[in-house]
């Protein structure tokens, strides 16, 4: 099987968004005491393919159809281990 490396678009449109409300089960990285509710949704990459990401961003900010860019985001509250999300990009002129 040819395997060859293509670069996906740091930038994307939020297909569909949920707020977590409560820490994910067991193995999750975050101790119950240190869980922060968070966003997590869909983002289309220039028609390619839809990826699943955290979306760090504000309650009542998000809507279906905004424009999104890639950034990093630390994975849990006490590490140095950081993880991808995308958040609302402001400067998008789509």
């Amino acid at each position: 099987m040819d395997v060859e490396i293509h670069t996906l678009s740091t930038e994307g449109t939020l297909w569909a968004f949920t707020e977590q409300l409560f820490p994910p089960k067991p193995p999750y990285a975050v101790q119950v005491a240190d869980f922060r509710p968070y966003f997590v949704g869909y983002v289309e990459l220039a028609g390619e393919v839809i990826v699943e990401s955290r979306i760090v961003a504000t309650p009542g900010s998000l809507r279906i159809g905004q424009p999104v860019r890639l950034i990093t985001e630390a994975f849990a509250p006490h590490g140095d281990v950081v993880t991808f999300a995308f958040t609302p990009d402001g400067s998008s002129t789509r």
